[in-house]
């Protein structure tokens, strides 16, 4: 019931943006080539080269996020399909709702002649709340409570991250540099429990269209154990 309350909600609020405002379409995303495919939840990744794209498609205050990953054997590692409206932006302040159908391609034990993948099929509701410092400041607290739709992979899911948005840390002849500090929170049925800290620089260079992303995800608890880890990405955005 919940799902389909939230749903409905959703689906009100977008009819109401598409139909009475007259904004654009806008649209835009990222490509980027990474050595280590950290996924957006940080504490996980592919642990080998990936092609990571993503695409936004945004009218107003309603917007359409699909990912889509795989590693560089054109092999899938994971999709998800983010919907999210604006609820609330109020001068500084915004409340975004979100609602995420995604799928995982869990690689089986491997076989000598044929590699088999376990479907995993997930959903997620998404609390996003941010506020703009200044320009080229702002904080987003991330809230993500998710759920298996099948009896497979992991259960529940509770995934709280803050974020520090830091543009321009750096600017010179060369090109600017952009910070993203981040602590987060990860407690599921796996199980596995785990306290990080993480930062994500990226350098801009001037009068290039390409940059260049390095990730570090440190972890000051987890239960498992969970190892320090870290990833280059060359990215283009569009």
């Amino acid at each position: 019931m919940t799902k389909i309350l939230f749903l409905l909600c959703l689906s009100f609020f977008t009819y109401a943006e598409i139909d009475t405002t007259k904004s654009p379409i806008i649209i835009h995303g990222n490509l980027q080539l990474t050595n280590n495919g950290i996924s957006p939840v940080p504490s996980f990744s592919l642990g080998k080269p990936a092609l990571l794209t993503t695409l936004i498609v945004s009218k107003g205050r309603f917007s359409f996020n699909p990912e889509f990953n795989f590693d560089l054997e054109a092999k899938p590692w994971s999709v998800n399909t983010w919907v999210k409206y604006k609820l609330i932006q109020r001068g500084r302040f915004d409340f975004i709702l979100g609602n995420n159908f995604s799928l995982f391609f869990k690689r089986n034990l491997p076989n000598p002649r044929n590699e088999e993948f376990q479907l995993q099929r997930y959903q997620a509701f998404e609390f996003n709340a941010g506020f703009q410092l200044t320009s080229k400041r702002s904080l987003r607290l991330m809230y993500w409570k998710s759920q298996s739709l099948d009896d497979l992979g992991i259960k529940h899911g509770l995934f709280v991250m803050l974020v520090a948005q830091i543009n321009d840390a750096y600017t010179g002849k060369l090109g600017r540099i952009s910070f993203r500090p981040s602590a987060f929170v990860i407690d599921n049925t796996a199980p596995f429990t785990a306290y990080f800290i993480s930062q994500i620089t990226t350098f801009y260079p001037a009068k290039f269209p390409l940059n260049l992303s390095f990730q570090t995800v440190h972890p000051l608890y987890s239960s498992p154990n969970s190892p320090f880890n870290w990833n280059l990405g060359l990215n283009l955005p569009f």
